[in-house]
């Protein structure tokens, strides 16, 4: 899917977002505090809604088309319950008083789709039998065929967060790895997986050579030291006093130039590993993925920064980037067409064009009037 616009508002936080446009790419900018992270987690609070999650207070319209072209427009609204996390499956009293849907609505190509309120949801112009009034009508409708593509497109948002992906090393969710081997052949079926990206590059490592070899030498380009990278089961020393599922289980693993052992997943450096992260998830994902990367140069040194910059605005596949970063080369190489200024007065959330403040329109360079902007500065309109 590709997101194009987005109205939020939490009630319960008291916080809203104004009206946003976005892009193929797009590079959210400005103070800290303005509310560039809350963007890409009220996208995430979508996803969950759209999986059947209940979440109070929450006021939205989000305009989307699928690969296939259809433009969707979804809005709605949850009562207000408070700041209150209602997820806790183990909570009966959090399950009885989940919030229920106040109103919402569903456009397919500005054709009206589906109308609920309280009472009644009206679906293709027929009421359907009663439906539980806690999930939205994506979830409750999503077997649906004028449905799933919006379903399906929600299920591609991803939070690309591998800051700690080194330290969860050895933190893992069992997969059948074997099974996943067999019934993941080809690169499509890779991509379109619902697997971790450690375990897609496992089987592009085992099935996909070509595509292995692709992303190794990408790899290899950022950090010319490696000479090798490999996803298998580690050897151990001390066999019989380590899990059955871990001496199955694929980790990443790299050989440098000069040293004669493997280094293990855990003891990579962390801007070496989120960079081979960050690359096989540009190759690995499936067609109409929606990356949201908050801070994309955390951990990363200036020469991964620069690479993964430049791989992000040379990737020809059908993916969108929603990106937020601080670092000057980021801001600098991505062009400022691309740019979101976000900015906050009270707990409205509102994104600029740099057009607005002119920027781009001199021969001064762009960077250069972006940060000397008291919007850019103080976060304040």
């Amino acid at each position: 899917m590709k997101i194009l616009n987005l109205t939020y508002q939490d009630n319960a936080l008291k916080w809203s977002l104004k009206s946003a446009n976005f892009d193929n790419l797009t590079l959210l900018v400005g103070a800290s505090g303005v509310g560039k992270t809350q963007i890409l987690k009220s996208i995430m609070r979508l996803k969950s809604i759209a999986d059947g999650k209940s979440i109070s207070g929450i006021k939205w319209n989000i305009v989307f088309e699928t690969l296939s072209g259809q433009k969707f427009e979804w809005d709605g609204e949850f009562e207000n319950k408070g700041d209150i996390d209602f997820s806790d499956d183990d909570d009966d009293d959090l399950k009885r008083n989940k919030p229920s849907i106040v109103s919402e609505n569903l456009k397919i190509d500005g054709n009206i789709i589906v109308i609920r309120n309280k009472d009644s949801i009206i679906f293709n112009n027929a009421k359907t039998v009663k439906l539980p009034n806690q999930q939205s009508i994506i979830h409750l409708l999503k077997e649906e065929d004028l449905i799933k593509p919006a379903f399906e497109g929600f299920g591609k948002i991803i939070y690309s967060d591998q800051t700690d992906s080194t330290g969860e090393a050895y933190r893992i969710k069992f997969s059948d790895t074997q099974k996943l081997l067999k019934t993941n052949k080809s690169l499509k079926s890779i991509q379109e997986s619902k697997e971790d990206i450690r375990i897609k590059l496992f089987l592009a490592y085992k099935n996909t050579p070509k595509t292995f070899a692709t992303i190794k030498e990408r790899y290899i380009d950022i950090f010319p030291q490696v000479e090798d990278v490999k996803v298998e089961p580690m050897d151990y020393e001390d066999e019989d006093n380590i899990p059955f599922f871990f001496k199955e289980y694929p980790f990443i693993q790299i050989k440098e130039f000069g040293v004669d052992k493997w280094i293990k997943q855990g003891n990579i450096s962390s801007g070496m590993f989120i960079s081979l992260m960050h690359i096989s998830e540009i190759y690995l994902c499936s067609e109409g993925s929606v990356f949201l990367i908050d801070e994309f140069e955390n951990s990363l040194g200036i020469n991964c920064i620069n690479e993964l910059t430049n791989d992000i605005l040379s990737s020809q596949r059908q993916i969108q980037f929603i990106l937020t970063s601080h670092h000057p080369y980021i801001i600098n190489n991505i062009g400022y067409s691309n740019w979101k200024l976000v900015t906050r007065t009270k707990g409205v959330v509102n994104t600029h064009n740099p057009d607005e403040y002119k920027i781009g329109k001199s021969k001064h360079d762009a960077f250069m009037q972006l940060i000397q902007l008291d919007q850019y500065q103080t976060g304040l309109e």
